[in-house]
C-alpha cells in the first residue's frame, strides 16, 4: 500500500512546488540591473510594482526616440488605484555589483517629477558610493521584497513575471522602503510624482525626468522622461545630445626610454583619451599644457600612450572626454 502511495504523494508535493514558485523575475546583482516602477495612491489598499527592463534598455535609447511600457496591464492599474486622480508614480533602479567601469556598484536611476511638464526638472546631485549606498539599499530591497510575495502566492493576471500587486501595507513593499518618495530619508528628494486631482479628465502627462546617478561629483545626468497619461498607459522618451564626463584616469605607470616617455592608465570603454605634457613654469608647477600624439579610445582596461621629446623634465596629465 506505502508503495501505491508514494507517487501521489510526490506529485502533490510536486504541483505544490510548482504552484509556490515566484512569477515576478528581479535581478541586481549582474550589470545592468533591473529598473522598477512604482504606482501607489493615498489612502489605497494596494501598490503595484513593475519589472519595466534592465538600465540598458533607458540608458542605449536612441536620442529622441521613444517607447511604451506594456510590462503592466490595464487590469492590474484597476486593482491598485480607484481612479487615476490622486496616483503616486516613480521609476528607480539600482547597480548593487561591479562589472560596468561607467556604472560602477551604487549608482541609481531615479525620477524626479516635474513642476511643469515643459520645464526640465533640477538635476540630482552626484554622491559618493557611500551617499549613495543606502538608497540602493532599500531600492533593491523593494525588488527583493516583491520577488518574495510573489513566491508566496499563486501566479495569477495580478501576480506575473513582470508585475505584482501587492497589500499598500506590505512590510516589505513599494510603500515600506519609498516611504514619503525618499526612501525612508536616504535619498536627497522625492522621487514620486502625483497626479493632480483632474488628472483623469485632462490632456496633460505627469512627466518624470529619469537621471542616472553616477558616484562622483557634479550633476546626474538625464537619460529622458517618462509620460504617464491620463488613459492609464506609460512612456519613455530618451533625452538627446547630453553626455556625462568620463571618470577621471588614474595613471597606472610612467617609464622613460631613450627620448620616450610612456604613460599608462585606467580607461572607460566609450570614452577618448588623450596625453598632455607641459614644461615647469616659473614656480616648477605645470605651464601650459600642449596635446601630444594621438587620441586613444578607452577599452575598460589600461591603455599606454607616448610622447617623444629630448627633455625628460616635463609633466604629464591625461584628459577624458565623452
Amino acid at each position: 500500500m506505502k508503495s501505491l502511495l508514494l507517487p501521489s504523494a510526490l506529485a502533490l508535493l510536486a504541483a505544490s512546488h510548482v504552484a509556490q514558485a515566484a512569477p515576478f523575475l528581479y535581478q541586481y546583482t549582474n550589470n545592468p540591473p533591473d529598473i522598477l516602477l512604482g504606482i501607489r495612491q493615498a489612502g489605497g489598499s494596494s501598490e503595484l510594482v513593475v519589472n519595466i527592463g534592465t538600465a540598458a534598455r533607458f540608458y542605449s535609447a536612441a536620442p529622441g526616440s521613444s517607447f511604451s511600457l506594456t510590462e503592466f496591464t490595464p487590469a492590474q492599474l484597476t486593482a491598485t488605484v480607484a481612479g487615476l486622480d490622486g496616483v503616486g508614480v516613480s521609476v528607480f533602479g539600482a547597480a548593487r555589483a561591479a562589472g560596468d567601469p561607467l556604472r560602477p556598484a551604487q549608482t541609481l536611476w531615479v525620477t524626479t517629477p516635474r513642476t511643469d511638464a515643459a520645464v526640465v526638472a533640477d538635476p540630482w546631485a552626484r554622491q559618493s558610493s557611500f551617499g549613495l549606498g543606502g538608497t540602493a539599499a532599500k531600492i533593491t530591497s523593494v525588488g527583493s521584497g516583491i520577488a518574495s510575495y510573489s513566491s508566496l502566492n499563486s501566479p495569477g493576471a495580478l501576480n506575473t513575471a513582470s508585475a505584482v500587486v501587492t497589500p499598500a501595507g506590505y512590510q516589505n513593499g513599494y510603500g515600506a522602503y519609498l516611504g514619503a518618495g525618499n526612501f525612508k530619508g536616504t535619498f536627497q528628494g522625492n522621487i514620486e510624482g502625483v497626479t493632480p486631482s483632474d488628472f483623469a479628465s485632462s490632456a496633460t502627462p505627469l512627466r518624470l525626468d529619469f537621471y542616472e546617478i553616477r558616484p562622483g561629483s557634479g550633476d546626474a545626468l538625464e537619460l529622458g522622461w517618462f509620460d504617464f497619461k491620463p488613459n492609464g498607459t506609460l512612456t519613455f522618451t530618451a533625452a538627446g545630445g547630453t553626455t556625462q564626463p568620463a571618470p577621471a584616469p588614474t595613471v597606472t605607470g610612467v617609464t622613460r626610454s631613450g627620448s620616450t616617455t610612456s604613460v599608462s592608465f585606467t580607461t572607460v570603454a566609450g570614452a577618448q583619451y588623450t596625453l598632455l605634457r607641459a614644461p615647469a613654469g616659473l614656480d616648477g608647477s605645470p605651464a601650459a599644457w600642449t596635446a601630444v600624439g594621438t587620441t586613444a579610445p578607452g577599452t575598460g582596461s589600461a591603455v599606454t600612450l607616448t610622447d617623444t621629446v629630448d627633455t625628460a623634465a616635463a609633466f604629464y596629465a591625461v584628459r577624458a572626454t565623452p
